[in-house]
Formats: structure tokens, C-alpha cells, sequence
């Protein structure tokens, strides 16, 4: 419920053994943000890939339960693709600041 809370419209791309529908790209995009506790997005990737754009993983690869982190891998980043190993509150106000940064150069 991310992108609701954000006021964005949200269309699913996975539901256990579901197919996946084509995700609408913006105009303009440029990039594919995953973001999540193990977000398993592999098709969606692919497809934004296939599409010249930018993938970013936004992931801790693990999670903390009872005091005690659970790691786990990331499922489909590619050579190319941007990992970031921390959770969404901490990564997405410094890539903020970054792309702020780099508008204002």
C-alpha cells in the first residue's frame, strides 16, 4: 500500500501464480524503482530493462523479526542494475537528495 499512500494509482504485478499484466510506463521514465521486503519483480524488471530504463533495487536484503535479522537474497538484479542495501525510510530521502543534487548541477 506504498504507492496508495503516496497518492499514486497502483496496479499489481504479481499474485502468487498469477500471470503478470504489462505494467503502463509514464512518459518519460526513466527508471523502475523496486522497493520491498523481498519484492520479487523479475518479469517487470525485465520488461523495464527491455525498454532502456534505469532498474533500482531498494531492498535490506533480510528483515528483522523478534530482534534477529533474517537475510535472504534478492531475486533478478542484473549486471547494470543499482542496489541499495537498506530499507525504503532510510534509501529513498538520500536518493532524493541525490537526484535534488543533480537537477540543481
Amino acid at each position: 500500500m506504498l504507492a496508495a499512500r503516496a497518492g499514486l494509482r497502483e496496479c499489481f504485478v504479481r499474485r502468487y501464480d498469477q500471470t503478470v499484466p504489462d505494467v503502463e510506463w509514464g512518459r518519460g521514465a526513466r527508471a523502475l524503482l523496486v522497493i520491498g521486503l523481498h519484492a520479487d519483480r523479475r518479469q517487470v524488471a525485465a520488461r523495464a530493462r527491455e525498454r532502456g530504463l534505469q532498474v533500482i533495487h531498494c531492498d535490506p536484503e533480510g528483515f528483522w523479526n523478534g530482534g534477529v535479522f533474517h537475510p535472504y537474497p534478492l531475486e533478478g538484479p542484473q549486471d547494470g542494475d543499482l542496489v541499495c542495501n537498506a530499507p525504503a525510510g532510510q534509501a529513498l530521502p538520500a536518493l532524493a537528495r541525490q537526484l535534488l543534487e543533480k537537477a540543481a548541477a
